[in-house]
């Protein structure tokens, strides 16, 4: 069995590395190399903080263990459960979402303003939000996503897998072939659609009409002392975690949407370094050393669209929002689909043929 797949995100090459473990021939697509698209731009959030309803709650539970396993099998340290502390304005709403994450079995807690300087001494939440309330959730965690998408990578092609960057796909023919720019014809049994923001052109090429929405977002890289911030730390202001020794990653979906082709994304930057420095006083000598612009695909309803459809046979698809959290286990199951032709109970809600 031959199956190409088109992608090298986190996604595409959890695919093919359990493909290839299955024996098949598997060759994976990329016009770039992998993880320099969407997976090296993204916050890298490891969690269920905010999926409902509970079945796509259960698929990301599923997707953070899946995570924590992988990193077992392969080595390597790319995973980071350092929790996760949420800052909000809207009492109410969070004391709300705690309560129904503890009766899914989610580690979630309000604490006080004491205790929130114990989990982030270094941060001033009770100076930038006197009237907020805190929650914390213990079992969350960071991906360093380029490195885990570089370690599935080796260990695919380690086991058989054919990686090919600077291939442009430009036609598929499912369940038969794949035609790539300069004219080279490979030959699929199977097409995994893996493409990210470019999946519903992917999915146009076999005459599929695939509703995916695609929002620009953009991650800042911002000098920092050492061990400033424990984990991740959301508040309305801005969205901090660690990023490797000495560094940041920050992030607000405020900023997001103020991005255009005429925005400046050095001073969106800088304007949320500003944020961070209200909440981590000792960034006031920080600086940012680097930008990651990204696009991120969700499909039209908001959730996961896995699987095959039958109108289509030899054609799957694995796109989604959360991908870091998501990519390890879509990878397994779209997989083994492809292997055995029995999707998995878990993804029954989140098929592809509901579009």
């Amino acid at each position: 069995m031959k199956v190409v797949v088109v992608g090298a995100g986190i996604i595409g090459t959890s695919v093919a590395y359990n493909l290839a473990k299955g024996g098949v021939s598997v060759t994976l697509l990329d016009a770039t190399d992998p993880a320099s698209g969407t997976t090296s731009r993204s916050f890298a959030w490891v969690n269920a903080n905010n999926k409902t309803p509970k079945t796509y709650f259960d698929l990301n539970v599923s997707g953070m263990q899946e995570n924590a396993a992988l990193q077992r099998e392969l080595g390597g340290e790319w995973l980071y459960t350092t929790g996760n502390t949420i800052v909000s304005e809207d009492a109410g709403s969070l004391e709300k979402k705690v309560l129904r994450l503890k009766g899914w079995g989610y580690k979630a807690r309000i604490i006080s303003p004491e205790e929130a300087r114990e989990v982030e001494p270094g941060s001033a939440l009770s100076e930038a939000f006197p009237n907020a309330a805190v929650a914390h959730f213990s079992g969350e965690s960071w991906a360093d996503a380029p490195l885990a998408t570089r370690t599935i990578t080796d260990a695919a092609r380690s086991i058989g897998a054919e990686v090919r960057t600077g291939a442009e796909v430009v036609g598929t023919e499912a369940g038969k072939s794949v035609a790539l720019g300069g004219g080279e014809i490979l030959a699929a049994d199977a097409i995994v659609n893996a493409a990210g923001p470019d999946g519903a052109k992917v999915a146009r090429m076999v005459g599929r009409g695939l509703p995916l929405d695609v929002f620009p977002g953009l991650i800042a890289r911002v000098s920092a002392p050492p061990e400033v911030l424990n984990g991740l730390l959301h508040t309305p202001l801005v969205n901090l975690r660690p990023d490797g020794d000495g560094y940041l990653a920050i992030h607000h979906e405020t900023i997001d949407e103020r991005i255009s082709e005429e925005a400046d994304l050095d001073a969106l930057a800088e304007e949320l370094l500003k944020r961070a420095r209200k909440i981590v006083p000792a960034l006031e000598g920080s600086e940012v050393v680097g930008l990651r612009p990204g696009l991120r695909p969700v499909p039209g309803d908001g959730y996961s669209c896995v699987g095959g459809l039958p109108d289509l046979p030899g054609y799957y698809e694995a796109l989604t929002h959360s991908g870091v959290t998501l990519g390890p286990l879509v990878g397994r199951l779209l997989a083994a689909e492809v292997l055995t032709g029995a999707p998995d109970p878990l993804l029954a809600p989140f098929r592809p043929d509901r579009f």
